[in-house]
């Protein structure tokens, strides 16, 4: 396997500062692909020899699925003392159409990217399985609901027990979107209870999500259309 390393402090678009990002480039010579695998730190000092360490389990991880275009790994921290475990790990590999992401966290950046990792390498195998079952027809109906609300195996589901089951969409709901400001669709989310809460924002007439965090503030997502 041959690695070629890198080092780039550009900025994103965002204005959010990354400080060093180191860049493995590792070849899969069974496959010839090049997987781009880029580790960043984020609004925290990381150790030389942990980021050494993540990028060694995370080259490792691409061999479970070796058609992962990409891979970055961003290392951040809550600086809250109310959070228990302030390290956080974001994993997100990049496939042909899909995006493959798994978080970690913990009382340190080490710990955090065991967790991250051990979730991403389950994601992988998940993602490759489907792909597989996809492509010889063996993707399993979920079992059908009886009167008394129990659920009984089709004939599919009752030939393997332990194959993973995709989700399945159980329930539609429909609503009327005020338009409303994020301020007021924050004070409908504490109303409510919920952890997030979609609206129209009455300033630009799209669709956005306000959502609660990990440290109990609360987050907004805004759509914007893309190219």
């Amino acid at each position: 396997m041959r690695r070629v390393w890198h080092t780039t402090s550009d900025a994103p678009a965002s204005g959010v500062v990354l400080r060093a990002a180191d860049r493995l480039v590792a070849n899969h010579p069974t496959k010839g692909n090049l997987v781009d695998i880029i580790v960043k730190s984020k609004n925290c000092d990381v150790p030389a020899k942990v980021k050494e360490e993540a990028l060694e389990k995370v080259n490792h991880a691409t061999r479970i699925y070796d058609r992962l275009l990409g891979v970055e790994m961003v290392f951040s921290e809550e600086h809250n003392p109310r959070i228990a475990e302030p390290a956080v790990v974001e994993l997100t590999g990049r496939t042909k159409g899909h995006h493959i992401r798994a978080e970690g966290s913990a009382e340190d950046h080490r710990g955090a990217t065991d967790i991250a990792m051990a979730k991403f390498e389950r994601q992988l195998r998940r993602y490759k399985t489907r792909l597989v079952d996809r492509k010889n027809g063996r993707l399993r109906s979920a079992p059908l609901p009886t009167g008394d609300g129990k659920l009984v195996p089709t004939a599919s589901t009752a030939v393997v027990e332990e194959v993973d089951v995709a989700p399945i969409i159980v329930r539609t709901k429909q609503f009327f979107m005020s338009p409303m400001s994020p301020e007021d669709a924050a004070l409908q989310l504490e109303m409510l209870g919920h952890e997030f809460f979609l609206f129209s924002n009455a300033d630009t007439g799209n669709c956005n999500v306000v959502y609660r965090r990990r440290d109990g503030e609360l987050g907004l997502i805004e759509a914007i259309e893309g190219e």
